[in-house]
């Protein structure tokens, strides 16, 4: 029994330190079938960054196409995203290299198209959608 207990006891210590490291969930995408996938710091980091010209200011993050291969998804009709602010929906064809998810100063991502005024940018992405 105590060995049971001081596994349980350092599982308990690890915890506070996975959820303050890059393992930390940033959003989720749901799948056209329906199926979750949690996209991470860590896996957002790992990708390419792409530099975006938009109304006069460049934006810096991942291909929104690389971040949704992360779960897989390569092809689809349309994706929306959702966050604190403005959901946006793009088409397949919008989802190209006009489209990234860009690193904003709280920890957070925000969506950046040329397709879409800066204004309607969802900002603290937290759920893309799949169809």
């Amino acid at each position: 029994d105590s060995a049971t207990e001081t596994s349980t006891t350092l599982q308990a210590t690890e915890a506070p330190a996975a959820v303050s490291d890059n393992s930390q969930v940033l959003f989720q995408i749901v799948k056209a079938d329906g199926t979750t996938f949690d996209v991470t710091l860590n896996a957002v980091k790992a990708l390419p960054l792409a530099q975006l010209q938009a109304e006069g200011k460049v934006e810096e993050g991942p291909y929104l196409s690389d971040v949704l291969a992360l779960a897989g998804v390569t092809e689809f009709t349309e994706v929306t995203l959702t966050g604190s602010s403005n959901p946006a929906t793009l088409t397949f064809e919008q989802v190209n290299e006009n489209t990234i998810l860009d690193f904003n100063n709280h920890g957070t991502m925000k969506l950046s198209s040329t397709y879409i005024p800066k204004d309607n940018w969802t900002k603290d992405v937290s759920l893309i959608t799949v169809k």
